[in-house]
């Protein structure tokens, strides 16, 4: 990925020798050095005609006796002939280089070299490949879904085993531990997410944005109950910010469990004063607003917003195990659909034993385990069926999973099929 730079390097540095050692060639060459000899020689002996020509004037104008003119013209012969006698001397052998090439190409060899291992010692060269490596991951995942095709969660593991490795050199980069965690939840590893979180936390213990994702993390990671650290980090967060709109999401989620609908409202009336008015989260926390609303008897505004069309959103599944999979029918299945693009947090959820399987089920808002995060929220989702060996809602070793999506929601087929034949490794 370096490759382009150091030809760059190259490429100028070759450049600028050329300039300097093209003329120092030049200068070198017995013929180009002969020519620059006569010229000179030529000048001199037409000056001193010159001069010659002046004395005479003058010795005939009688301001010049014979004897001085004699003396003078003496002194200006002896001159010509000494500058002749320096310029010979000083003529180089033909067609040698002169030494300070030799000197400018070592020096410069030397510096370059020397400058490609302080870079590397010292260099950003790890940032430039996790960029190349980021633009090249989001490029590929666009790719995938502009053709329907899954994304490959390959390219974000390779993304995190780099970040673990930066961070392992600079423990100080807090920046790469915040991509560390980004790319944990997309992947599902919300533990290893939680603690790069918390040792960004340790060095900025103050962010709001900081407290508000973990806190956030930490509520998806509980099938979307806020425990008392997360509830602390939301308050903590609104403290230092009071728009942050994560912790005013979560703050309303809390309100709404508490049946405190009231205060629900104007949290999340405040995050959707300061959000784009269509965006996804916007557009939830409208429904969530309404939900209260009803739940507090008021009636809802007369203007529609675009979550009314999806009042009764619903996804046919049918849901099957693959040949080769190992349970024993005790095993908690995980139903359930999510944003196609964004938050992996499941706009809706159902539980099942393995043993009620193949199965078909419907999955609607109803299931919705946030009002604030519902399928009116989005335009396309992923279904997905998990078998979880462990029970864990988070996807873990051993579990096996399928998955079908996008799904365009404005184009629901009468029945999706989710064949569970994914083993998850890792």
């Amino acid at each position: 990925m370096m490759l382009p730079l150091w030809l760059a390097i190259a490429l100028l540095t070759a450049l600028a020798l050329a300039f300097f050692l093209w003329p120092m060639r030049r200068k070198a060459s017995g013929s180009h050095l002969e020519r620059v000899r006569r010229h000179y020689l030529e000048a001199n002996v037409a000056l001193f005609r010159e001069h010659l020509a002046e004395l005479e004037a003058a010795r005939d104008a009688g301001r010049l006796s014979s004897q001085a003119f004699e003396q003078l013209k003496l002194e200006q012969e002896r001159a010509l002939l000494q500058e002749e006698r320096e310029l010979a001397a000083s003529r180089p052998t033909r067609g040698r280089a002169l030494p300070g090439g030799r000197v400018l190409v070592m020096t410069t060899l030397a510096l370059l070299i020397a400058s490609v291992g302080f870079y590397q010692w010292r260099g950003a060269s790890d940032d430039v490949k996790l960029a190349a490596m980021r633009a090249d991951k989001a490029m590929a995942d666009r790719d995938d879904l502009n053709n329907d095709r899954r994304v490959d969660p390959g390219r974000t593991w390779a993304l995190i085993e780099q970040l673990k490795k930066h961070l392992e050199d600079e423990p100080e980069a807090t920046e790469y531990r915040y991509l560390l965690a980004y790319y944990s939840r997309e992947l599902g590893h919300y533990e290893q997410a939680i603690q790069a979180y918390q040792e960004i936390l340790a060095q900025e213990p103050d962010s709001p944005r900081i407290q508000a994702e973990l806190a956030e993390t930490l509520f998806i990671r509980d099938d979307n109950q806020l425990n008392a650290r997360a509830r602390t980090l939301v308050q903590e967060a609104l403290a230092s910010n009071p728009q942050e709109t994560t912790a005013l999401g979560l703050a309303g989620i809390d309100a709404f469990g508490k049946k405190n609908y009231r205060q629900a409202i104007d949290y999340w009336e405040r995050a959707v004063a300061v959000m784009e008015p269509r965006s996804g989260n916007a557009m939830a926390f409208r429904r969530g607003i309404e939900r209260a609303r009803q739940a507090l008897g008021e009636d809802a505004p007369e203007t529609q917003t675009d979550t009314d069309q999806a009042e009764g959103t619903a996804i046919p599944v049918q849901v099957r195990l693959g040949e080769g999979v190992e349970h024993s029918g005790d095993e908690r299945v995980f139903i359930y659909a999510r944003a196609w693009q964004g938050s992996k947090m499941p706009l809706a959820i159902t539980t099942i034993q393995a043993k009620q399987l193949p199965t078909s089920i419907t999955l609607d808002e109803t299931m919705a385990m946030s009002p604030a995060a519902s399928l009116a929220s989005v335009s396309q989702v992923e279904v997905v069926a998990r078998l979880s060996k462990s029970g864990d809602a988070s996807a873990q070793p051993g579990d096996w999973q399928g998955s079908v999506g996008p799904v365009d929601l404005s184009a629901i087929p009468d029945s999706l099929t989710v064949t569970i034949d994914e083993p998850i490794a890792e």
